[in-house]
């Protein structure tokens, strides 16, 4: 009785020890390398090994990675996720924290961008035999960004000169933008002249959105503008950058202009 004892014991202790989050992590891992190019990935999962691993009970997931480049609406077809919502066997965790670094949204460069969902749901059996994230329930959290001063810039730049602006250029202040150039003017559709004109604007959120205004401006009086000219064409240029980060449904809260960068904040939720 007692070797039967000392048998069930053993059993115990390597199940136990064999089915722990970190064998997870590394299923997960290796699934989302091969759907992600991204310089390095990590997946961290805290829980406790046995029963709650087995159940796909855990208490936080943290995903990392850098040097990911995507454009509007890949990332679902990118991630390995699907949602389904006739689970075989649930399970749930607790916190999930996404974060990336250096990223590349459709040549804007991020500097960090981090998401954050409480008590997110999957289905256990289809996600172990598919190798992928199968989500149950819809989950919502809040992101956070950094762009910083010199891509901004850049960026901004480049969306102005496609509008028509030479020899853009843009700075960053605290709390507002300042650009200047020389706006090209036409008439039936044939440029006639490039208007110079300096300009202060603010950025603000719309639903995904990131819009700017003109707060005050000047321009050469070379020809004779129509009075709020470059307050329309300053709104030509919106949107200034559309987050389409399917499946993500992101609705920004705050841009924050600074020198040093730009700084949003957004609620999100994740949905089919």
């Amino acid at each position: 009785m007692e070797k039967v004892a000392a048998g069930i014991a053993i059993l115990l202790l390597l199940f136990f020890t064999q089915v722990t989050p970190d064998r997870v992590e590394r299923e997960l891992e290796k699934a989302m390398r091969q759907s992600l190019s991204a310089r390095s990935i990590d997946v961290e999962l805290e829980g406790s090994p046995g029963f709650p691993t087995l159940q796909g009970k855990f208490r936080k997931m943290t995903v990392k990675i850098e040097g990911l480049s995507f454009s509007g609406g890949e990332l679902l077809e990118m991630l390995p996720i699907r949602f389904t919502d006739k689970p075989s066997k649930e399970g749930k965790v607790g916190e999930v924290l996404l974060l990336l670094r250096d990223a590349n949204y459709e040549g804007l460069a991020i500097s960090e961008l981090q998401a954050q969902a409480k008590t997110v749901r999957f289905d256990m059996k289809s996600s172990v035999r598919e190798r992928r994230l199968v989500l149950v329930s819809a989950a919502s959290g809040s992101l956070s960004g950094f762009i910083t001063a010199s891509s901004i810039q850049r960026y901004l730049t480049d969306h102005a000169t496609k509008y028509g602006i030479k020899d853009a250029r843009v700075w960053l202040r605290s709390g507002v933008v300042e650009f200047e150039g020389k706006w090209r003017v036409e008439l039936a559709g044939v440029p006639i002249v490039h208007v110079p004109f300096e300009a202060v604007a603010e950025l603000f959120p719309v639903d995904n959105e990131i819009h700017w205004r003109l707060v005050r401006a000047t321009v050469a009086e070379i020809v004779p503008l129509p009075a709020g000219w470059l307050q329309e064409r300053v709104k030509q240029l919106n949107p200034l950058i559309r987050f389409d980060l399917a499946p993500l449904q992101v609705q920004l809260q705050t841009v924050t202009v600074s020198p040093k960068g730009v700084y949003v904040t957004a609620k999100f939720a994740l949905a089919p």
